[in-house]
């Protein structure tokens, strides 16, 4: 059993009143759609950038598009994955005051939830319009939660 959510901002005696498992309201689905519009263009802009100087892409439109596919994924990937394993949210939820964490205990999110969450995005943007507004705000067992909510006190 894993031990109950604890915050480096939030004093223990604070933690300690807070019942096992406390975690703060999902984000709004406004700031969501902001931070998933901010990750988009700015995975847009790394890959052409990428693809323009790294691999030089200038020999047509089918070649443009081999490389800049790949490398607006790869910008996605790092940015998704790997920001959030290790600053514990993309850049955009960073910027926006936000970040990802497990919805059961409020841990660190795993390798493979970020990964789960990264390729379920991708679902969910193709069938946004069919599904009516579903987000990936609380996808493969992670939360996205404002920063500032992580520290108001439980009533008492």
């Amino acid at each position: 059993m894993s031990a109950p959510y604890t915050d480096p901002a939030v004093s223990p005696a604070r933690a300690a009143q807070r019942p096992h498992g406390w975690l703060p309201e999902q984000a709004s689905d406004n700031r969501l759609a902001l931070a998933a519009m901010t990750d988009g263009f700015l995975a847009l802009l790394i890959g052409i950038a990428l693809s323009q100087k790294v691999f030089h892409a200038t020999d047509g439109v089918a070649t443009f598009l081999a490389t800049f596919i790949p490398c607006v994924l790869a910008a996605s990937f790092v940015n998704h994955v790997f920001g959030t394993l290790l600053l514990r949210g993309s850049v955009a939820k960073l910027l926006f005051g936000m970040r990802v964490l497990r919805w059961k205990d409020g841990r660190r999110p795993r390798f493979w939830q970020t990964l789960g969450r990264w390729l379920f995005g991708f679902v969910v943007i193709v069938f946004q319009f069919v599904l009516e507004g579903a987000s990936v705000g609380q996808a493969c067992g992670l939360r996205t939660v404002r920063r500032r909510d992580e520290r108001v006190a439980v009533p008492q």
